[in-house]
């Protein structure tokens, strides 16, 4: 079957959507190139859908729900390090509880230069997005996507990432980049400190 049209009259087991939902990935994403490799599923229904695939850099989750019909499909695109568990958001690592699965948001803001002040400005003042995600969602072949099927254009967002920012991307998550990360995470204590985040745990406790 196919993740979409969907025949309304026949009903859908999560083992299908799940088998669908791989097809449109791996039909959209170049993922023998980077090497990434199927390593966990969970197709228990429709509602509830994950798939997570791991490369020699990193890992990459798609969370995938469908409610009722495709036109309430959601999808949520995170990655990992290589330690990210697949079921938990958070983990114990060197003493601190810390969470391991991130969206690209920060990451490519990171990735561009920005300074902890540039990318406040960037999201809060500007509203805007790191300039990958804005050219594709503003571009015709985004805006088309969209229209046609959203979850499908969460997902080839990831391929004009990948693309754009190619292996650079991945090496920020790399278990074998230490320096890289803790750089990372300090640009986020600054970022986050200019947002004002409060929470049970600091914002910038990720591994």
């Amino acid at each position: 079957m196919e993740l979409y049209p969907r025949n309304a009259n026949r009903p859908e087991s999560g083992e299908q959507v799940g088998n669908a939902l791989l097809q449109l990935i791996e039909e959209s994403l170049e993922i023998k190139r980077w090497k990434f490799r199927l390593t966990f599923t969970k197709f228990i229904e429709p509602r509830n859908i994950k798939v997570i695939y791991d490369s020699e850099w990193c890992r990459i989750k798609f969370l995938f729900s469908r409610v009722h019909y495709p036109e309430t499909d959601e999808i949520l695109v995170e990655y990992g390090r290589l330690h990210a568990p697949n079921e938990e958001p958070f983990i114990l690592w060197n003493g601190e509880m810390c969470r391991c699965w991130h969206n690209i948001l920060d990451p490519l803001r990171f990735l561009d230069g920005l300074s902890p002040k540039e990318a406040y400005e960037q999201a809060i003042l500007d509203n805007k997005l790191p300039s990958a995600v804005r050219y594709f969602r503003d571009s015709q072949r985004g805006q088309e996507l969209l229209k046609e099927y959203p979850p499908k254009s969460a997902i080839i967002l990831q391929s004009v990432i990948w693309k754009t920012y190619e292996k650079k991307f991945f090496e920020l998550f790399d278990l074998r980049h230490p320096y890289l990360w803790e750089e990372y995470r300090d640009f986020l204590r600054a970022y986050y400190k200019l947002l004002g985040l409060k929470s049970k745990r600091p914002p910038e406790n990720i591994c």
